[in-house]
This record gives structure tokens, C-alpha cells and sequence, in this order.
């Protein structure tokens, strides 16, 4: 939906999205981001001492690391994903909210594939490549391209890229 080098641009579209939708459950919204080394490991969890580690393979010290935390509003997500954003990729994904309903495009309230993400320093939903912007994705259901050309167009932006297959 969004590429832009300025993180703040790219919560501040993601907190007018998330005003559009129809929460669930208000805390449900996490960070992840990989730790690659000691050091990323040492900064992520310095920055969020309550951080989850998650072991590649489930063998403890084995690289990289899923690092998770979750948080409660947008201004802790915000200040977590800032922190975290300058010791590499990461993302935070906000899940269990409901999507409108649009009836001039035949679409009814959406739950099951409805998600808001920032991703930090990526242009993919799974943070795997490095890039210099953060990106912005709404997540619907699959072949239901138009619900998020709908929900871009209700925060005066539109959709920048192709759909891309998520979870």
C-alpha cells in the first residue's frame, strides 16, 4: 500500500487503517524480527527485555532467532518497531480485526484474512530481503484485490504493488 523511508509516514497511515476496521481484539498485535547474531540479539532484547526467543530449528543459540513481543496500543507498537527498525528488519502485524463490509463491491465483513503490517526495512511481508524503505500491507483474502484498493482510497492513498501470497 505504502513504500516510505519515513517509518512515522508508514504508522501513521497504518493508525488511519486501523480506524476504518472493526476490532476483534484490540491487543492483538505482535513484533517479530530475526536476530542473525549475538550482537541483533543482545540490542533486540536490550531494547524489549519482555521479547520472546524463538530458536531456528528449536536449538537453543541456533541463528537466526525470532525475537517477539507483543504490545497493546499503536504508540507502544510504534516505539517498539522504531527501536527495533534500527537493528534490522523487523516487522509489526496487527491480527484478529474485521474488516468493513463494502456492499458496492459485493464484499461482506472480513475476519478470517483481515491483518494490518508495517514492515520495517522490507519490501516483503516476511522481512527477507533488506530494503531501504518500509512497506505497508493490508491483508485480505485471497482474489479480494478491490477490498484493499477500497480501504487504500478511504485514507487518501492507493495500492503501490502486485498482491503478494502471505501466511
Amino acid at each position: 500500500m505504502l513504500r516510505t523511508t519515513d517509518l512515522a509516514e508508514a504508522l501513521t497511515l497504518a493508525e488511519k487503517l486501523l480506524s476504518v476496521a472493526f476490532w476483534y481484539r484490540e491487543n492483538a498485535c505482535y513484533l517479530d524480527a530475526w536476530a542473525r547474531n549475538d550482537d541483533e540479539l543482545r540490542r533486540l532484547t536490550g531494547a524489549h527485555p519482555g521479547a520472546e526467543i524463538r530458536w531456528s530449528g528449536g536449538r537453543d543459540g541456533s541463528f537466526p532467532a525470532n525475537v517477539s513481543l507483543g504490545v497493546q496500543a499503536v504508540a507502544q507498537a510504534g516505539s517498539a518497531l522504531r527501536a527495533w527498525s534500527d537493528i534490522t528488519r523487523s516487522y509489526v502485524l496487527w491480527h484478529d480485526l474485521k474488516w468493513p463490509a463494502v456492499p458496492e463491491l459485493g464484499l461482506g465483513q472480513e475476519y478470517k484474512y483481515a491483518e494490518l503490517q508495517v514492515a520495517c526495512n522490507s519490501h516483503d511481508i516476511r522481512c527477507e530481503e533488506w530494503a531501504a524503505e518500509h512497506t505497508v500491507f493490508i491483508h485480505a483474502r485471497p482474489g479480494q484485490d478491490e477490498r484493499a484498493a477500497w480501504l487504500a482510497a478511504q485514507v487518501g492513498t492507493r495500492v503501490v504493488g502486485p498482491p503478494e501470497f502471505g501466511w
